[in-house]
């Protein structure tokens, strides 16, 4: 695992709470809060796919960095052309801390194209990688497409058995990328099962023949579950696969 600057992972760890947050919540006031010095503020897969423009994130408007020590970034770094002659084929994840040295190392130059006309955002396809996860949940719902879901007279033998697999599997999820993936993948299974407007909604979106954010509230339970934290999200979808996790949430005020 890569940090832009240290040992972050551990340094996260450190706090006494910790907390995944998605892009519909101010987390940058939150983190200010006398009341949170000692939680970590997690901006995981969720927020930099959703934030448009990206440099936002890191900057305000007029330019100038936001610097909180407690806001951490979490993402992933495909293999460049060096790192696969190198060995290294395998995405790598990243780290960085909003302290006053981030927008130094980072690329804010290539963060502020990214959303312009012509700029890395326009080149971003990630369908293959959604169809091939939205392949493995009908696999684990056994049907073949999602309306099935709501035709079922008994949700109840499917979803118990779901239920049991996330109990099991929970606690192999710290520090591991791809079981706490394949844990969250188990609990948005959960959350299209149910009958509520949520899982409505839900189903909608994965039924959508192109809709790039249909799975970030996955994202989120698994960063989550990856670092052993709480989440922080007003978006009930999100409260629910919580619940099925036994994920804590960051109470707002």
């Amino acid at each position: 695992m890569l940090s832009t600057q240290r040992n972050l992972f551990d340094a996260i760890q450190s706090f006494e709470r910790r907390v995944v947050v998605d892009n519909h919540i101010d987390w940058f006031g939150l983190s200010g809060l006398p009341e949170n010095s000692n939680t970590a503020f997690i901006l995981g897969t969720t927020t930099d796919r959703e934030s448009s423009p990206l440099n936002l994130l890191l900057e305000d408007l007029s330019g100038k960095p936001k610097v909180r020590k407690n806001v951490f970034m979490f993402g992933m770094k495909s293999p460049t052309h060096e790192d696969i002659l190198a060995g290294h084929r395998t995405p790598l994840l990243v780290i960085s801390q909003f302290d006053e040295y981030a927008t130094t190392i980072l690329d804010m130059d290539g963060i502020r194209k990214f959303d312009q006309p012509g700029g890395e955002k326009s080149k971003w396809d990630s369908s293959r990688s959604i169809n091939d996860e939205k392949q493995k949940i009908l696999d684990l719902l056994e049907i073949k497409n999602v309306g099935e879901t709501a035709r079922l007279k008994d949700i109840k033998p499917l979803d118990g058995k779901l239920r049991l697999s996330i109990e099991q599997q929970r606690s192999k999820c710290f520090k591991r990328f791809w079981e706490s993936n394949d844990v969250a993948r188990l609990a948005y299974c959960r959350l299209l099962l149910g009958k509520d407007r949520e899982s409505r909604k839900a189903r909608k979106e994965f039924e959508a023949e192109h809709y790039p954010n249909v799975f970030g509230d996955l994202h989120l339970m698994q960063n989550a579950l990856f670092f052993n934290a709480g989440c922080a999200s007003d978006d009930k979808a999100v409260r629910k696969m919580a619940a099925f996790c036994g994920i804590e949430r960051l109470e707002m005020p």
